[in-house]
């Protein structure tokens, strides 16, 4: 049951880098209009998954979501934080927003800490199937 499960969750996810992959690439090619139609786009589908995220965690009869949920508040507000630093910063430069380099640096980052999010999913995911063929192990072994 877990390989079917992460499995899938493994589809979606090779679906939405791709998917991030060649938004990536088109909007290199893309006129300002064009693009910042997509960005408010983008930031509805962001906000829609995010929404959709929260309710799922919510709804979870597990206690371990809610630590998970916890987490997952607390770093999405470091995100905001740190987005607004750099807001402030570059309005203290005289800037009305922050550069183009500095953009750039954050988008950097936020893809280095997809990839360790993507590795460590990779991780729980290899020792949830680890844990799951042990016990089907020990069921076989039991009389």
């Amino acid at each position: 049951m877990a390989h079917e499960i992460l499995s899938v969750k493994l589809c979606e996810l090779e679906d939405q880098l791709a998917r991030l992959n060649s938004r990536i690439h088109m909007r290199e090619t893309a006129d300002r209009g064009r693009l910042q139609g997509e960005i408010l786009a983008l930031r509805r589908e962001c906000a829609e998954n995010e929404l959709t995220l929260r309710t799922k965690l919510r709804c979870s009869r597990s206690g371990m979501v809610g630590a998970l949920a916890d987490s997952y508040g607390e770093i999405e507000q470091h995100v905001q934080q740190a987005k607004a630093a750099m807001r402030e910063q570059a309005a203290r430069r005289g800037k009305d927003q922050a550069g183009a380099e500095e953009k750039l640096l954050l988008a950097e980052y936020a893809l280095d800490f997809a990839l360790q999010a993507s590795n460590r999913a990779l991780l729980l995911a290899m020792e949830a199937i680890d844990a799951q063929l042990a016990g089907q192990e020990g069921e076989k072994t039991s009389p």
